[in-house]
């Protein structure tokens, strides 16, 4: 195990607007209000959006695009950084209009149909992803 202690300095609150990529939008706002790292929490609705899944055996994301309206019921991750540029890394959970639930890792397009409610908890470390070689992953550095 590998830890390290942080403060929390500030926390970001912004409104992804219909028709914006959710992931392009959350990095345009960490680097507007250049945020060190932290954690995101986001709730809202899609009406496109990729679900990711990474399959351990082959080392790769195995990714699809549903194009339908969906309340963003839960999307939580964190901001890190690789090679000098943020790394906005999110989970997410879907409700559709039957009452079922699906998520996985949120890959791209991902796209706001009603409003994306972002808050962003900053902290006062930057923290960095290096690649793991047992996984081929950028995985944080602490």
């Amino acid at each position: 195990m590998k830890s390290v202690e942080t403060k929390q300095k500030r926390v970001i609150v912004e409104r992804v607007m219909p028709g914006e990529e959710l992931t392009d939008s959350i990095t345009e706002i960490v680097k507007k209000h250049k945020i060190k790292s932290g954690l995101i929490n986001v709730i809202g609705a899609l009406n496109k959006f990729t679900v990711g899944y990474f399959d351990i055996d082959n080392k790769e994301y195995l990714f699809k695009t549903f194009k339908e309206n969906v309340e963003l019921v839960s999307c939580m991750g964190n901001v890190a950084y690789k090679d000098g540029e943020p790394i906005i890394h999110l989970h997410f959970m879907i409700g559709r209009p039957d009452y079922s639930i699906i998520g996985g890792h949120l890959g791209q397009p991902s796209i706001v149909s009603v409003t994306g409610e972002v808050y962003i908890y900053e902290i006062d470390q930057k923290l960095t992803r290096v690649n793991d070689p047992q996984f081929d992953l950028s995985l944080l550095d602490l």
